[in-house]
C-alpha cells in the first residue's frame, strides 16, 4: 500500500502541490484562532485624589488640560510629552480598570498629608 501512495504522488506533481496548499491553509486558519492581547483601556486619574466626575469645574479643568496637552485618549496612544504635561497638572495614566483604586489611594496619601501625625 505504500507503496502504492509514493507511486501515485511521484507519477501526480499536482497531487504533492495540492498536499501542500491545503496544508498551508490549515495553517493559516490555526493562525487565525490565536487571539491577539489588546492594549488596556487607559485613564487619567487626578494625583490630589479628587474624582473628576464629582465636580464639574473638575471635569471641564481635565477637558481643557488633556486638549492642551494633546493627551486624548480616544486619539490613539499618549506619547511621552502628553504624559509628562499630564503630569506636571496633577495627572497620571492608569488601567482603566484599576483607576478607582489608584484615585482612591491618591485620596488616603493626600488625606494623610493633610492630617499631622501624633
Amino acid at each position: 500500500m505504500d507503496h502504492y501512495r509514493k507511486h501515485l504522488i511521484r507519477h501526480r506533481p499536482g497531487l504533492r502541490c495540492t498536499s501542500f496548499l491545503c496544508a498551508l491553509a490549515m495553517l493559516n486558519v490555526l493562525s487565525g484562532c490565536v487571539t491577539t492581547k489588546t492594549a488596556p483601556e487607559m485613564a487619567w486619574v487626578r494625583t490630589d485624589g479628587r474624582r473628576i466626575a464629582d465636580d464639574p469645574a473638575l471635569l471641564q479643568q481635565g477637558k481643557t488640560d488633556i486638549a492642551f496637552c494633546h493627551a486624548d485618549l480616544d486619539a490613539g496612544s499618549t506619547n511621552e510629552a502628553a504624559r509628562a504635561c499630564m503630569g506636571q497638572r496633577g495627572y497620571t495614566l492608569v488601567q482603566k480598570d484599576q483607576a478607582e483604586d489608584v484615585r482612591a489611594a491618591y485620596a488616603t496619601a493626600a488625606r494623610r498629608a493633610i492630617t499631622p501625625s501624633r
